[in-house]
């Protein structure tokens, strides 16, 4: 997955959803999703070099307004600035943690974060 983002910017949040594969225990993870500390660390694509390291990151859920759906539930991270200063190419990551371990969030595709050139020009005020 592309996610693209400008630089010095805060928004857009990045949001993934969990994926309910089959193979992983959705169902245990969701049950002790509330035992998880969640954390987001972004790396550069070509060096490796981490630029975010283990930031907090947050889970929401939605609930369908048809009755009987399935609740998603949906990992996030907001961006700062310093996230966001250096334009490049990375490969982000979400990682929960508990007392029983720590377990990286299966995605169906690696995680590209584009930070892009902003073509606003930013002034600093006061």
């Amino acid at each position: 997955m592309d996610f693209f983002i400008k630089q010095g910017a805060t928004l857009p949040i990045l949001k993934m959803a969990v994926v309910k594969d089959g193979r992983s225990d959705y169902k245990e993870l969701m049950d002790d999703l509330e035992t998880y500390s969640i954390y987001f660390s972004m790396f550069d694509a070509e060096t490796g070099t981490p630029k975010i390291v283990s930031a907090l990151a947050y889970i929401t859920s939605i609930t369908s307004i048809n009755e009987g759906a399935p609740v998603e539930y949906y990992i996030y991270y907001q961006f700062t600035e310093r996230d966001t200063s250096k334009i490049g190419r990375y490969v982000g990551e979400f990682l929960l943690k508990n007392s029983n371990g720590d377990l990286k969030l299966p995605l169906r595709d690696k995680l590209i974060i584009n930070i892009v050139e902003s073509h606003i020009e930013r002034t600093k005020c006061c």
